[in-house]
């Protein structure tokens, strides 16, 4: 697999799982709001497939965020 792809450094793992639950917690607050606003107005506010890409963007974008920050204060990596 080393063809395709680098191998990630432990602090990297480490923010990807934080992505994870960030993603997950955005789900479930998504799908919250999504519930309330039907019970509330008989229709939804996101789409299934809204919902879907904001929990999946959100965890990229925060273990993106959080290993830009992590890495800029060292040196570049070989």
């Amino acid at each position: 697999m080393g063809i395709f792809f680098k191998k990630m450094s432990g602090k990297e793992i480490d923010n990807w799982g934080k992505g994870c639950v960030f993603g997950f917690y955005t789900f479930l607050i998504t799908l919250f709001i999504n519930q309330t606003y039907y019970y509330i107005l008989n229709s939804y506010l996101f789409s299934n497939f809204a919902i879907f890409w904001i929990g999946l963007i959100s965890a990229f974008a925060w273990s993106f965020i959080l290993n830009i920050k992590f890495f800029k204060g060292t040196e570049v990596r070989k």
